[in-house]
């Protein structure tokens, strides 16, 4: 499981989703304090 930087609490793999652009994105998410971290470099595609 990765930490958080800023406050070494538990973060969580979530994904956001732009419906308008067709786009998503995964983040690193701390339970802790709420900070998030881009997973990836760029956006992908919803669909193939």
């Amino acid at each position: 499981m990765k930490t958080c930087d800023k406050c070494q609490g538990s973060m969580v793999i979530e994904r956001a989703v732009d419906l308008e652009v067709g786009l998503k994105m995964f983040y690193y998410a701390c339970l802790n304090c709420g900070r998030r971290v881009q997973a990836e470099k760029e956006p992908r595609p919803l669909v193939h």
